[in-house]
């Protein structure tokens, strides 16, 4: 099943990079999982969107990014949206969720 996952940015926040699909994850990273392969990644200004061959019944991937927060204060980030390609009625969503940036 190709997969496409949109993932939008609170304001405030920017991609620093993102982090190498599949295999292992990089040494500075070594607590994440094991990647999903992507076969297809953009870092944009405001969403970071991969697209993923998900094998027939699939029902977990792992991507990983780095951000970084640019401006302190309150955000609500976006659910992120993951849809097959070809059938986008065949979708998932997370939760929306708030978060603080404090000032250093």
């Amino acid at each position: 099943m190709q997969t496409l996952v949109v993932d939008l940015l609170p304001a405030g926040f920017e991609i620093e990079t993102a982090t190498a699909s599949g295999g292992n994850s990089p040494t500075n990273y070594s607590w994440l999982p094991k990647l999903t392969d992507a076969t297809y990644t953009e870092q944009r200004d405001d969403r970071y969107v991969a697209q993923l061959n998900l094998e027939e019944g699939a029902k977990n991937f792992t991507l990983a990014y780095v951000v970084r927060a640019v401006t302190p204060g309150q955000y609500k980030y976006p659910a992120l949206v993951a849809e097959d390609m070809y059938e986008p009625q065949i979708e998932g969503r997370t939760a929306i969720g708030k978060l603080a940036v404090l000032p250093r």
